[in-house]
């Protein structure tokens, strides 16, 4: 564990686990993680993501849990694009320019070097994060239907220490999550996000297990969902993967 004058907030520093978020609830369950406490590992056998998929998990990569506040209720379903908007705010620091893409991956350039999973287990919030710092997956081992390729951070995110750079985010982060709750409205927060939303303003297709929705990508509801302009109207979708289509086709 590590504490410092400058950081308020404990971060639990673990080798090799299962993942960040198995520590986190665990140390939660104990009594030992409370709200902004957080958990960074060097590596882990058992990453997951979104929808319970595998998340490689190469050392020199940044691996993290981090117990959130609870906000009020009408943000429950925000989380997620709120962790990353605070990721973006916090790397665009850095001068890198991160997009998101809904709901919850992160993009740089075009590639994904990161990704944010939120679980709620009774009283306990936390943010799962994943960023490649100096590695990523190779094309083969990317699910077949991958948006878009594996890339990393690098330079100037790899000029710190893992640590230094978890740190520099809890810091930025927690003053944006904070800031961003007391100050703005959910429709207020709706709009400022677009300013990082990748694919904003083209045509995509909302795609999961039961259904494919396919239109132009007008932003995001006050309640976290993906606002579509289709053929049969503006429908908000609040669950699915996003995959963009090519931009010669046109609007619908």
């Amino acid at each position: 564990m590590v504490t410092g004058e400058d950081l308020r907030e404990r971060v639990y520093l673990c080798g090799p686990c299962s993942s960040a978020l198995d520590v986190a609830h665990h140390l939660a369950s104990v009594g030992g993680l409370d709200a902004w406490d957080s958990v960074l590992v060097s590596r882990q056998w058992a990453g997951r993501g979104q929808m319970r998929r595998a998340w490689i998990s190469d050392p020199g990569n940044l691996f993290a849990a981090w117990r959130l506040p609870f906000p009020p209720e009408p943000w429950r379903n925000m989380i997620s694009v709120l962790m990353g908007w605070i990721l973006c705010q916090g790397l665009r620091g850095l001068r890198l320019p991160l997009q998101l893409k809904w709901p919850n991956d992160l993009l740089l350039h075009g590639r994904k070097v990161g990704g944010i999973l939120v679980e709620e287990r009774g009283e306990v919030l936390l943010a799962g994060i994943g960023l490649n710092l100096s590695s990523s997956p190779p094309e083969a081992m990317m699910r077949t239907d991958h948006v878009a390729s594996a890339g990393t951070l690098g330079p100037p995110a790899t000029r710190r220490s893992i640590f230094e750079l978890w740190i520099r985010l809890v810091n930025v982060g927690r003053l944006c999550y904070i800031s961003t709750l007391s100050d703005s409205t959910l429709l207020e927060f709706s709009h400022s996000i677009e300013t990082v939303l990748a694919y904003l303003g083209t045509m995509v297709q909302i795609v999961d297990n039961r259904s494919s929705v396919r239109g132009l990508f007008r932003g995001l509801s006050p309640d976290g969902g993906i606002v579509l302009h289709t053929q049969d109207g503006t429908r908000t979708l609040h669950s699915g993967s996003l995959f963009p289509e090519d931009a010669s086709e046109g609007d619908t």
